[in-house]
């Protein structure tokens, strides 16, 4: 209904727990998780897997897939749990122009066809997607809510 779900604390996606590659072995940067999502799939976990920052490896196919199945299977779980009109990637690491159409593939097969919706199955590029914001995206979203706090106060 246009607002944010909010509960005990601010959510944290990106500390849920999951499924490790078959073939990773890094340990993850999280100081409470190690190898949850965050610490198998931010910025920071990249650059200290690869010993690069993600910028300076937008030709290494092998970083990409991983970050793909890593958030393909963040954004299949919070499909499930959530339900969302729309899924919105962004932060640096999303900005990596290879990324997406592999999130896509990653999350349809996480999925496994249990959601059987034609936003997913036949538009997921329009249902998973960028900001239409750029990044300006976080900036606007607070002033969004400001503008909300103002208006409820």
């Amino acid at each position: 209904e246009g607002r944010l779900v909010h509960g005990l604390l601010h959510p944290e996606m990106g500390h849920i727990l999951v499924r490790r590659h078959p073939n990773d072995t890094f340990s993850g940067i999280c100081p409470f998780h190690g190898d949850c999502l965050e610490g198998l799939a931010s910025g920071p976990a990249i650059e200290k897997r690869w010993g690069k920052r993600g910028a300076d490896l937008s030709e290494q196919d092998e970083v990409w897939e991983l970050e793909a199945f890593y958030l393909g299977q963040a954004i299949a779980q919070y499909i499930l749990v959530l339900s969302p009109e729309q899924v919105i990637i962004g932060g640096g690491v999303a900005k990596q122009s290879t990324l997406l159409p592999r999130i896509h593939r990653h999350v349809l097969n996480h999925l496994n066809g249990y959601v059987q919706h034609e936003v997913i199955l036949k538009h997921i590029h329009d249902y998973i997607t960028r900001p239409g914001l750029g990044d300006n995206a976080g900036i606007c979203g607070a002033l969004a809510l400001a503008k909300q706090a103002l208006r409820d106060k």
